[in-house]
């Protein structure tokens, strides 16, 4: 067990909720019971120490658009409380403080608001027919992108082309504990504990809301944050309403989201995608390119990046392959749903069940062995330039395609009966633009301090390894300190599997820019006497990377019933280079159990109103031992990555791995193709 882990499992641990400054108020906020509609009136509460709505605050939450992405978009930004009107169950519209948390839900009913309901859109596909969700807009299209590379004449050359459309439902991200923030003013400067990935992204959220230069923004993660999966990456209604509180009363202001309210929170959801997409190939299985159109549901408004989403899956459709043309149409469709947010993988699953699935589909239409038609057409270990311009780096992309052959291969001999598929990805490893780091020493000790903010993933264990290593002192001398915009100048966060081997890269960095400050190879504990007060802080800049992977899954379906098991797995992955052998195990195990739940059991689902069906995060498919795989085996390849740390993130390789896997398994039990998730049982049977 890594000894950051023992306060953890013993119940020593502190999170947010755990932080009860003096003399706090509590924030609560009054959300629209209807996916669209218009504001009549507001009757506020009478016994709030204070109370605000759009007229008290008239701003609006960041919306972070590409500038030629914005000169050709329809943007509509979401406002911190309503401005009129709602456009999902679940928007704020009113919030209130009062002295104590176990009064809100007593003062909430004071509080009465006036609707007139309007008929919402629920559907990505129906939100195209249907008229503009926001006044002003000429449709409910926000980007509409064409995006094409390679030979396209290529098209014409095919001897085969297969299809498959799509449609993910939305999922909830589910961390163990919701969102959460306290803040205060201390003279002009705004004080920030929240549970985040990304204290610098939360800083430049609210700086950008609320008008303030940075440095007056001091943002501090907890000691501990449990669990993100993307939805604690950057800032919230909540934030900028807990901070504006703040300054009215002068006083602490905490606020704590419930779990009912993070089923219909903002960015709380991720996937929903559609997907109709072709793969063009020759009929010895060369593949030639690929064609179709993304279309994601971003749900009510432009929010942080989600616009973005379906850009990213269509560039990421690529896959492992070298396919020579491309041509796919991205487009991100407003609806009456909360706003889109990034749930682990983001966009890397969705992509990869989009190429796996046409890549079985191509093997079967030609008769080819499923595995030698993807080592035919797997991109070489020197890596490849896509027809969308993505760059794979240098990899150990056939590798992990040789180990998990012969698992393929013994599967098939032992579940003659079962369901059995192997999938190759590469998901791509956000580290740019890169990340700080900074080390001191003082006290007799080594301090590395990062902006990032750890979730989960046992950072300080992974960088007293690295700093180590890199110094040749004893890693009982070394310090490490996550989650402060006030130790670093630059930071940027933990998501998209990059804070392992960016931030390890980071601070192999700082310590070589240390030792290269003081003349010396390495430190001994005289040092750290003699050298008092010295430091040294760097940026160190990457660019993204890609880890591939080849995953096995088998699955046993209940032919009569309809509900299946996966029964056996296996995950190669290469991670560049092992930092932390229990985390990898951790991260990958956990990912493949997000994963096979999105094709099996969840979901987030609406009627024709717009109302949720998930009371509970029970009701929305989460899953339990009983349909979590009953074996998972892993292995690793290391083909080490061009930053200083070696490895490649895993963080999301599970989840990316485990989509198609599982899938494409259940198809092949079921012995029928599927055109959506999750795979209900009533029509398996």
């Amino acid at each position: 067990m890594l000894q950051e882990h023992l306060p953890i499992i013993t119940g020593k641990s502190t999170y947010i909720d755990d932080i009860n400054p003096k003399n706090v108020a509590y924030l609560h906020v009054v959300r629209s019971p209807i996916a669209r509609g218009i504001i009549k009136s507001i009757s506020k509460p009478q016994h709030a120490l204070l109370t605000l709505t759009w007229d008290d605050v008239k701003a609006y939450m960041p919306a972070r658009l590409f500038p030629d992405l914005a000169r050709t978009s329809q943007v509509a930004r979401m406002p911190v409380l309503a401005d009129g009107r709602v456009n999902f169950v679940g928007q704020p519209v009113l919030a209130f403080v009062v002295e104590d948390r176990y009064e809100t839900e007593d003062v909430a009913e004071e509080v009465s608001i006036d609707y007139e309901e309007l008929k919402p859109i629920v559907d990505v596909e129906e939100s195209l027919k249907e008229e503009p969700i926001h006044p002003g807009l000429r449709s409910n299209i926000s980007i509409d992108q064409l995006l094409e590379g390679g030979d396209l004449s290529l098209k014409n050359k095919a001897d085969v082309v297969v299809r498959r459309k799509i449609k993910q439902h939305r999922i909830v991200s589910n961390p163990m504990e919701p969102k959460g923030i306290i803040c205060w003013w201390d003279n002009d400067v705004l004080n920030v504990y929240v549970s985040t990935q990304a204290p610098f992204g939360v800083r430049n959220d609210l700086r950008e809301v609320l008008g303030i230069p940075p440095e007056k923004i001091r943002v501090y993660s907890p000691p501990n944050v449990g669990g993100g999966f993307g939805n604690k990456s950057g800032g919230y209604p909540e934030y900028v309403l807990a901070a504006i509180a703040s300054l009215k009363l002068g006083r602490p202001i905490k606020w704590i989201e419930t779990g009912s309210e993070m089923l219909v929170n903002t960015q709380s959801l991720g996937r929903g995608e559609v997907s109709d997409m072709k793969l063009y190939a020759t009929k010895d299985g060369e593949i030639l390119g690929i064609e179709g159109i993304v279309i994601a549901n971003i749900g009510a408004y432009d929010y942080g990046l989600n616009f973005f989403t379906s850009l990213f899956v269509a560039r990421l459709s690529n896959g492992p392959y070298k396919l020579k043309f491309a041509s796919i149409r991205a487009m991100s469709v407003f609806t009456n749903t909360p706003p889109m947010g990034f749930y682990r993988g983001a966009g890397r699953p969705e992509a990869a069940l989009i190429h796996e699935t046409l890549v079985e589909d191509l093997a079967e239409e030609l008769g080819m062995d499923p595995v030698e038609i993807r080592r035919k057409n797997l991109v070489d270990d020197n890596g490849y330039l896509t027809p969308l311009g993505t760059r794979l780096d240098p990899a150990g992309y056939h590798e992990v395609l040789d180990k998990a052959e012969k698992y393929y291969r013994k599967a098939k001999e032992v579940y003659k009966d079962k369901g059995v598929s192997l999938v190759v990805f590469t998901e791509i490893v956000r580290t740019s633009p890169g990340e700080g780091a900074r080390v001191e020493i003082k006290n007799g000790k080594i301090y590395f301090s990062l902006g990032l903010g750890p979730h989960g993933q046992a950072y300080s264990s992974t960088f007293k390894k690295l700093a180590s290593q890199t110094l040749g002192i004893d890693e009982n001398t070394i310090e490490v300190v996550t989650g402060s915009t006030e130790t670093v100048k630059e930071g940027i966060g933990s998501f998209g599997s990059r804070a392992g081997t960016i931030g390890g890269s980071a601070v192999i960095a700082a310590a070589k820019e240390l030792l290269k400050k003081l003349g010396k190879d390495s430190l001994n504990g005289e040092d750290l006497i003699k050298y008092e007060g010295v430091s040294a802080e760097v940026f160190y800049k990457a660019d993204d990377i890609f880890a591939p992977g080849a995953h096995v899954a088998v699955v046993d379906l209940d032919k009569e019933t309809g509900f299946t098991k996966v029964i056996d797995y296996y995950a190669v992955d290469d991670v560049g280079k092992v930092l932390n052998k229990e985390e990898i195990e951790g991260q990958i195990i956990g990912g493949i159990l997000q994963g096979a739940s999105q094709v099996i059991i969840e979901a987030m689902r609406y009627d024709e109103r717009g109302i949720p069906l998930c009371a509970s995060i029970a009701d929305c498919g989460v899953p339990t031992s009983l349909e979590a795989p009953l074996k998972i085996t892993q292995e690793y390849v290391e083909y080490p990555s061009q930053l200083l740390s070696g490895s490649r993130g895993v963080g999301e390789a599970g989840t990316t791995g485990a989509l198609p896997a599982v899938f494409i398994a259940f198809e092949k039990a079921a012995k029928k193709k599927f055109n959506i998730t999750p795979i209900d049982p009533w029509i398996v049977v």
